[in-house]
């Protein structure tokens, strides 16, 4: 069976990892998460020729720790505004 997906709970919000691409058709990991009602969706996008082998690394890594990491700046959040605010501070 192919995993294509994960999904997590962490510091109250769920947390879908997903293998994806991006508007360019490189290889991409979402990690996705829902605040009131909308989806805000970040991740690595992988160029060059090794980018499905550097995404199916990035996948078969991603695990609790990296839903943890990425949701624990956005304790309190209530808005879609402020998490992506917070998450482009810490990039």
């Amino acid at each position: 069976m192919e995993r294509w997906a994960k999904l997590f709970e962490a510091n109250g919000r769920q947390v879908l990892i997903t293998k994806d691409v991006d508007d360019d058709d490189n290889p991409k990991l979402s990690i996705s998460i829902r605040i009131d009602g909308a989806e805000l969706t970040f991740g690595p996008v992988f160029r060059g020729s090794d980018g499905d082998e550097l995404l199916k690394k990035a996948f078969n890594s991603a695990g609790q720790d990296v839903a943890n990491a990425f949701t624990e700046a956005l304790v309190g959040c209530e808005s879609v505004m402020d998490a992506t605010r917070i998450l482009m501070e810490r990039s």
